[in-house]
């Protein structure tokens, strides 16, 4: 939608800017799914809802815009505060942001929820993103005609909902080169020290993380993928992002992973794609790698509504497990 493309560091968060300087701009959107996972025991299927937000936004003049988001889904546990941060926007060069936000580091992390041309995020970016939101400041702008793009943030490094333990903080930062309307091409690099994930540990953890990426789009065609490595000092977190419940895991670790997407939008509304995903859980072990693809398509019965179909074919190096997944979502954006 047009409204993603306004000038505001919302809308490089992906969200909804501010429709004007006066009053309040209500947003938000819902999720409903339908899964059906496959293992050794036969297949189960459950409703479920993924998520469910809602959100404010405005500006106040000059160059101040708010924005907060609440998760209200109750499949992430209580609701809480997703997002919520103070802009000053007076430079599209160097807009500046302190709160709570999206870290800005890979692709597939900068597209919102609500825009993902899969319904999972890839297992990578889910893995190695951590965290995936956090609370800092952060600077970004565009320079040499939007040919260039670039964001860094100066974070806690504890992650969604966790209060700052110790001196240690976290660098994201991304940069987009797009030297034609058909390409771009980007990387980030992140790296903090922050207090153990591991109840009562007195240790300090480290993270170092980097990726690459493009994505090519000629008319209804769209090809992209992205690689990130990651290297963990102490202990880490397995699963979470988007709200998720992460499991905690002790020990020293060097994992890494890439996806490869394409996607072909018709004139009937109906976009089909295919994504092959490889996930390596440890780089220092043989046969760790896991591979998944994605089977899919997009259907808009409108602007604001979006019927979403995945099968996720899993096939797993070491030990093949049966855990294949079919999901059906609903999308209401408003």
């Amino acid at each position: 939608m047009a409204i993603f493309l306004a000038p505001s560091f919302s809308s490089a968060q992906g969200c909804a800017p501010a429709k004007s300087d006066d009053g309040v701009s209500l947003f938000g959107f819902l999720q409903p799914q339908f899964e059906v996972k496959f293992d050794k025991d036969g297949p189960k299927n459950s409703f479920t809802f993924n998520r469910a937000r809602i959100g404010v936004t405005g500006s106040i003049p000059y160059d101040i815009q708010y924005y907060a988001v609440i998760e209200t889904s109750p499949f992430k546990g209580n609701a809480f505060l997703l997002d919520g941060f103070v802009a000053y926007n007076r430079w599209s060069f160097a807009r500046i942001a302190l709160g709570k936000f999206k870290s800005p580091f890979t692709q597939e992390m900068a597209t919102p929820c609500h825009e993902l041309n899969t319904i999972y995020r890839s297992t990578v970016v889910r893995e190695l993103v951590a965290p995936d939101r956090d609370y800092g400041v952060m600077v970004l702008g565009d320079l040499l005609d939007k040919k260039l793009s670039y964001a860094v943030a100066y974070t806690n490094g504890n992650g969604l909902g966790a209060f700052d333990s110790n001196n240690g903080k976290t660098l994201h930062s991304r940069i987009v080169v797009s030297p034609f309307s058909f390409i771009k091409v980007g990387g980030g690099v992140q790296y903090g020290t922050h207090k153990s994930v591991v109840p009562d540990s007195e240790t300090e953890d480290s993270r170092f993380r980097w990726a690459a990426d493009f994505q090519f789009k000629h008319n209804a065609l769209d090809i992209m993928g992205e690689y990130v490595h990651g290297v963990d000092k102490g202990s880490y977190v397995v699963g979470g992002g988007c709200g998720g419940t992460p499991t905690i895991v002790q020990g020293d670790q060097k994992r890494r992973g890439y996806y490869l997407h394409a996607q072909y939008k018709t004139n009937f509304n109906l976009q089909p794609l295919i994504r092959f995903e490889n996930w390596n859980t440890d780089l220092t072990t043989k046969n760790r790698n896991e591979n998944t693809i994605v089977f899919g398509a997009n259907y808009w019965l409108n602007d604001w509504t979006r019927i979403q179909a995945n099968y996720l074919y899993k096939s797993e190096e070491r030990i093949e497990v049966k855990n294949d997944e079919f999901l059906i979502q609903v999308q209401v954006f408003f």
